[in-house]
């Protein structure tokens, strides 16, 4: 039998983690500059925050999370988005009461059982921020701009940004009725979930797999009506975004699939995904603290496929091309080996990447060795430099050699490597 990673999950390493690093770094950079400071989450939840949260007519509830019970009998999921985990974080460490508006972001891997795809898998990655404490629609803008950076930071190009309302709780349940009218005729049509969905969760008919049943949703235009301080927020956040300057598209009609919605929600379309070409997506949840058993406290955030993200940004990866850094120890006899070794700890001890090879190859070989790492420094330990007391210290990036006093070589390299 070949072990092999399970389906829908991959290993990262090699060249890729220098993408990978680049894109975290984007990340951090990019919400820090916002004033993001970053949270992480347990992977394993109680399954009873994404039940509560996400809803349990959604997709993910129903078909898509890893769900298990743990030895002790309790109901465990594997986290399938971060919105949920940072808000019942929120919750249990009373952020809510310790400052007025949060501004957290995470990065991290979730679990979804659905069909692998290209940028999409079991386990995959996400990145996000959470504006927790506030309603005004300047924050539902600047969630939206700092999305918009962070995309470009990474290397998106050809960004489009979609955004709209669905209003209030009460603006839906209203909508709510007005589509059940509208599919109601056409209930012969529907497949047999939408036809649950009906008395359920009507608006899961916008966004099913089957393209027939979201024909039919959205055949009449954007289902949800909006009261007028509903419609009012919208046009602050319009506002707000024209002052900012980000170009958005305010008439494409497109479905989040989550509960916990309410007001401002937004996608970002990017190139080079395919059909599927969301990149990032997100909005307000004014309610979604309350649902978790807390006070009303209103949020607006997002979450972006971090897989999805490398793929969109293709050539356009700023991945600075690694330079040549630290000092490879190269000795010639195997009874110098602990003098070597000690050698390499002092200046690990002085904070230089150092490295040398234990099992004492030709000179050619360790040199191969350490051109392959990127070292920049060969110093070259031997009987002849021993009984000399000098070493030959190289410089694989300038191909310049110089010889240094055996007692002051550490302490020499050590100033180089560190200017």
């Amino acid at each position: 039998m070949t072990l092999q990673a399970l389906r829908g999950t991959t290993d990262i390493y090699g060249e890729a983690i220098a993408d990978w690093t680049h894109i975290e770094q984007s990340v951090r950079a990019s919400a820090r500059l916002y004033g993001y400071d970053e949270i992480r989450t347990p992977i394993l939840e109680d399954s009873a925050l994404f039940l509560r949260s996400i809803g349990e007519t959604s997709d993910i509830v129903q078909k898509e999370m890893f769900r298990f019970e743990d030895r002790g009998g309790h109901d465990m999921v594997l986290r399938p988005e971060g919105t949920a985990a940072v808000v019942r974080a929120l919750l249990q460490h009373k952020m809510h009461k310790q400052q007025a508006l949060n501004r957290l972001f995470y990065m991290g891997p979730m679990f979804r059982a659905e069909r692998p795809q290209a940028g999409r898998y079991r386990q995959f990655h996400q990145c996000g921020v959470e504006a927790l404490g506030s309603e005004h629609p300047a924050v539902d803008a600047e969630v939206i701009t700092l999305c918009y950076q962070l995309l470009k930071n990474c290397g998106v190009q050809d960004l489009r940004i979609n955004i709209t309302s669905m209003g209030t709780r009460q603006d839906q349940q209203a909508s709510a009725e007005a589509l059940k009218a509208r599919l109601q005729p056409h209930i012969d049509q529907l497949c047999a979930e939408c036809q649950a969905r009906l008395a359920k969760n009507v608006f899961r008919s916008l966004d099913c797999k089957k393209e027939q049943c979201r024909t039919l949703a959205w055949e009449g235009g954007w289902p949800f009506l909006l009261s007028t301080e509903s419609q009012e927020h919208y046009d602050a956040v319009r506002r707000a975004l024209d002052a900012a300057q980000i170009e958005y598209n305010d008439q494409e009609a497109f479905a989040r699939g989550l509960d916990y919605y309410t007001r401002t929600v937004f996608e970002v379309q990017a190139s080079g995904l395919g059909a599927q070409n969301v990149v990032a997506a997100g909005g307000r949840y004014d309610h979604l603290v309350e649902d978790l058993g807390g006070p009303a406290v209103s949020a607006v955030g997002f979450a972006a496929g971090m897989e999805r993200i490398l793929i969109a940004a293709g050539e356009h990866l700023t991945t600075e091309p690694q330079q040549r850094h630290g000092v490879f120890l190269a000795v010639t006899h195997a009874e110098l080996l602990e003098q070597g070794i000690r050698y390499v700890q002092q200046l690990r001890e002085q904070g230089v990447h150092a490295m040398m090879d234990f099992n004492v190859r030709s000179l050619k070989a360790q040199f191969r060795e350490a051109d392959r790492l990127r070292m920049q420094y060969v110093v070259v330990f031997g009987e002849r430099e021993l009984s000399e007391k000098r070493i030959a210290l190289k410089d694989l990036d300038q191909g310049t050699q110089e010889q240094i006093h055996l007692n002051e070589w550490v302490a020499h390299i050590t100033q180089l490597a560190k200017n």
